[in-house]
């Protein structure tokens, strides 16, 4: 009887429950959604807002100052010598609140930028490793190179902005975790002096840093149109190759007004060749001028030889531009245009103009004179 009841009891028990109607209620009454993180300010200093750390040691300086800022009322001073002796040195900040940002997709189209000048001289550049640091202590690191991230030639005492696109930095799975960054840092490296500000992570695309590089080029100096290479009287310090051997006589001679003259034999031999440079073996410059100018020089050959002629910079790029393959008895004009060369899609540093380059094929005897370049 016993279990009887209690199996009436159960029964009454669940008609009830099946009578009851609950009320559904929802966890959270309002979500808002987190703002994009692009739209939030990335900053790492900016008029000394944030924290930022510094360790330095004995081996140099930080300082937030009011002497000078590029906007705002101040700046980073800072001065270092790692040559006195410290391991590492450096400075750094996170950019999100020292919450962990996810810079995977967003690397794509932000760069690093920071307003820079020096003390009192001027730099070429600035002796910074930057580094995209993870919480574990691994991070991507690059160098700041000012020729590839500088607006500007060089640095000195105005403001100039450094923009480093963050596409650059090298991102190994092994070394950083891109996900979850921590901070920038930064790892100094030699010796300067220098004013920091406004540094901080920026939106940035590929055309506007190639834009930014074509800025830069046009504000580098161009060269001459007109240039004087085989400078009479200067031969022995403009050309090298001149020392007598058994594969080639090269040497300046007089006849009407002074000229080169070069006799080789180049089978079975690899010295028949030498070099010339106008500018004391400094580098020449072609920016702006090889649209418009041309390379011109008469020669002529005792007999039948066949010699090329090759320009080099000094950026290891080379490129033939004139080979003679006939004889040619008496004076004649070689007038070479200098944008058929196609220098800038071959590379060149057309600041950094090493030499004409001459190479014998064969056996030969040869008279060169009136060696330049001449603008249209």
């Amino acid at each position: 009887m016993k279990n009887l009841a209690f199996i009436l009891a159960a029964l009454v028990l669940m008609v009830g429950c099946e009578a009851v109607k609950f009320k559904p209620m929802a966890l959270y009454d309002h979500y808002e959604e987190p703002p994009p993180e692009s739209t939030l300010p990335q900053i790492i200093y900016e008029d000394a807002v944030g924290t930022m750390w510094s360790s330095l040691e004995s081996c140099g300086k930080f300082e937030v100052t009011k002497d000078v800022a590029y906007s705002g009322n101040s700046s980073i001073r800072i001065s270092w010598d790692k040559g006195k002796g410290c391991d590492w040195i450096g400075f750094g900040n996170s950019f999100s609140n020292w919450g962990a940002a996810d810079m995977s997709e967003a690397r794509t189209h932000k760069a690093l930028s920071f307003f820079a000048r020096t003390q009192t001289k001027t730099a070429g550049g600035i002796p910074i490793v930057a580094c995209l640091e993870d919480f574990g202590g691994g991070g991507s690191y690059y160098f700041l190179d000012a020729k590839k991230y500088l607006n500007g030639l060089y640095l000195d005492t105005t403001w100039k902005q450094m923009i480093i696109p963050l596409w650059d930095f090298p991102v190994n799975e092994e070394e950083v975790d891109i996900y979850s960054i921590k901070q920038m840092k930064f790892q100094l490296e030699g010796a300067g002096s220098y004013y920091l500000d406004d540094i901080k992570i920026i939106e940035y695309s590929r055309e506007e840093y190639a834009q930014m590089r074509a800025d830069v080029e046009a504000m580098k100096p161009k060269g001459s149109p007109n240039q004087v290479v085989y400078r009479e009287g200067k031969f022995l310090d403009d050309v090298w190759g001149y020392e007598n051997n058994s594969c080639q006589t090269l040497e300046e001679r007089d006849g009407n007004g002074k000229m080169i003259y070069w006799k080789y034999n180049a089978d079975g031999c690899d010295w028949a060749k030498w070099g010339i440079n106008w500018n004391d073996w400094y580098q020449a410059n072609f920016r702006g001028i090889c649209e418009n100018s041309t390379l011109s020089f008469k020669y002529k050959t005792a007999s039948t030889c066949q010699f090329k002629v090759f320009l080099d910079d000094y950026e290891y790029h080379g490129t033939e531009i004139f080979s003679s393959k006939t004889a040619v008895p008496e004076w004649k004009e070689v007038r070479l245009p200098m944008k058929e060369w196609k220098l800038k899609e071959k590379g060149f540093a057309l600041d950094q103009i090493k030499q004409f380059r001459f190479e014998g094929v064969g056996s030969g005897e040869v008279y060169l004179d009136e060696i330049k370049i001449t603008g249209s």
